[in-house]
């Protein structure tokens, strides 16, 4: 099976990424691939608790959760990039089950997918 990871740096609002990074990884569900997330820079935003994608037009929440609940989906998030936007790990809503990495362990985790889509 090929792994795909999308890595998404820009922020939800005023960007259309991190809902198309969501959807493609959706519709790769019948296709012999494993799909992952970055969120890293203004993109780790999405990740709060606090936001409600759905008031800016991106796919709701409660979508995202279920299919990524059903298919197991990886999402990561920069800890680092985190911090950079005044977030903690409390910020970071539980429904994500993000694994939180470091700037030093970003490299590595690219070289560990066959295809890496940056948005």
């Amino acid at each position: 099976m090929r792994k795909v990871l999308f890595a998404v740096y820009q922020a939800p609002v005023g960007s259309i990424w991190v809902n198309e990074a969501f959807r493609c990884i959706f519709g790769m569900y019948a296709e012999d691939l494993e799909p992952a997330v970055l969120l890293t820079r203004d993109a780790v935003i999405t990740v709060n608790k606090n936001l409600r994608p759905e008031r800016i037009g991106l796919l709701p929440l409660s979508t995202v959760f279920r299919y990524l609940e059903r298919y197991g989906t990886k999402v990561y998030v920069n800890k680092d990039c985190l911090e950079w936007r005044g977030l903690s790990e409390n910020d970071v809503d539980p429904r994500w089950h993000a694994e939180l990495i470091s700037d030093a362990e970003v490299g590595k985790l690219l070289h560990e997918y066959d295809f890496v889509l940056w948005l």
